[in-house]
């Protein structure tokens, strides 16, 4: 009797592994055999293996020997080829530029299935969206903010040439806030206009900072902000419950005793006078704010493609002269008065440093006029120590945290949405390879540049 009973165990045992290896895919599915992984949630690479795409989903990701993939159609044998999640860029601004419809589908066969859009008007990106949605746009999927400040930035003109048809200040997604602003109503309205998250600007007190934040969170929505939003500094966004602080330049305020109120006043009048080039990116004010960071799981953004001299040196042949209207010229001519090469050496030190003490990095380019790349941002980040699977996660992974989205984007893990990059040459090998894209899937489509 009990041996009978063991061999009946034994055989149900048999029969349920035969079942899961000979798991029943839609004709539909594609696989995706003999592929090299990515795999950026354990920080290592997985050889020979394949993934079962369904619709928009990835339903199986296991060794290729493990799973039976004959009753599938569409195989595709990517053996001696890579895959990496499709990356994100956290940091662009797409309602400048005329071309954006052509910026979107170009990032898109680079690799990019999502950004993260940091101010502008948002009836623009719900039409875009749509048009992605609708397949009448090939392009990544935006998410947006809405922008936040305090009276001081009412006279920079980006207020008014993004809110059409609004009074400058009160517009959804581009608002004056003061202290006895309704913060319940403007964060509400801001959610209704689609936005993911609430980027803080400028001329916002430590306090208002806190209690936006505390209203943001409570409305499901992320709250995002630069390093420093005069007179707030880093310390003061990362206390207030920050998710993502941008930029590497305004982290150097942290030493300020005195902080303007105005974001235009500090870039014409403060940002020029730092030491940038002298300052310890490792100094007790900054690994204190590093611990803080660390500890509240606040993501750092230090775009470094802003201020890189090699993507300025690379980009001065195509560069236009500004024009008389261009709404961020007194930027460009402060810009003039500073000292770029410290600068850029600044903000590598900082990430770095940033890095070395456990916090999260994130990646994006800040790309407003003309198109950047993420995969710049990704190498940059390698030459501050990152390695180059930290990197990448800094454009997946992390940046898929930075919008709120890991939990279905990111990475490549069953149940997730089947945004991938098929890549020819491994990037764990050489950074540079992330740009030898073979086919990105989007959504569980594939796209290929046309021969």
């Amino acid at each position: 009797m009990k041996r009978t009973k063991i061999i009946l165990a034994l055989a149900f045992c048999l029969i349920f592994v035969c079942h899961i290896n000979s798991q029943e895919f839609s004709t539909n599915a594609i696989a995706l055999t003999n592929v090299t992984i990515i795999d950026v949630e354990n920080s290592q690479q997985l050889d020979d293996m394949t993934i079962i795409i369904e619709k928009d989903k990835i339903l199986s990701v296991k060794p290729s020997g493990s799973i039976d993939v004959n009753g599938i159609t569409n195989k595709i044998n990517l053996k001696g080829n890579y895959v990496i999640p499709g990356l994100i860029d956290s940091h662009v601004h797409l309602f400048r530029p005329k071309h954006r419809k052509e910026i979107l589908t170009k990032l898109l066969y680079s690799g990019v299935t999502a950004v993260r859009d940091m101010g502008g008007d948002a009836r623009v990106y719900q039409v875009l969206n749509k048009e992605i949605e609708q397949h009448k746009l090939k392009g990544p999927d935006i998410y947006y903010a809405a922008n936040v400040f305090g009276p001081t930035f009412l006279k920079d003109p980006r207020t008014k040439f993004s809110n059409m048809g609004f009074e400058p200040g009160s517009a959804p997604w581009m608002r004056l806030v003061e202290e006895n602003s309704d913060l319940e109503k403007i964060v509400t309205e801001a959610k209704d206009a689609g936005v993911t998250g609430l980027k803080v600007y400028s001329n916002v007190s430590p306090q208002l900072l806190t209690n936006i934040s505390s209203i943001a969170h409570k409305n499901g929505l992320k709250m995002w902000s630069h390093s420093s939003i005069f007179p707030s500094k880093p310390s003061d966004a990362v206390h207030a419950g920050v998710d993502v602080i941008s930029h590497s330049v305004g982290m150097i305020f942290e030493l300020e005793n005195k902080m303007p109120d105005s974001f235009n006043d500090a870039i014409s009048n403060y940002v020029p006078l730092q030491d940038f080039k002298n300052t310890d990116a490792s100094g007790p004010e900054f690994i204190a704010l590093f611990e803080k960071m660390r500890t509240n799981n606040t993501i750092f953004e230090p775009t470094l493609s802003a201020w890189s001299l090699k993507m300025r040196s690379e980009n001065s042949k195509t560069e236009k002269k500004a024009k008389p209207n261009n709404p961020t010229k007194h930027l460009s001519t402060a810009a003039k008065s500073m000292d770029v090469a410290s600068i850029d050496k600044w903000a590598q030190r900082i990430t770095e440093a940033a890095y070395k003490n456990g916090v999260t990095i994130a990646a994006g380019t800040d790309f407003s006029q003309d198109i950047k790349w993420v995969q710049d941002e990704i190498e940059l980040l390698t030459a501050c120590g990152l390695t180059n699977m930290d990197a990448i996660k800094a454009a997946t992974l992390n940046n898929a945290k930075v919008i709120g989205i890991e939990d279905t984007h990111g990475s490549i893990a069953i149940g997730k949405t089947a945004n991938l990059v098929v890549l020819a040459e491994n990037p764990l090998e050489n950074i540079e390879n992330i740009r030898t894209v073979l086919s990105v899937y989007k959504n569980g489509i594939e796209y290929k540049k046309p021969e």
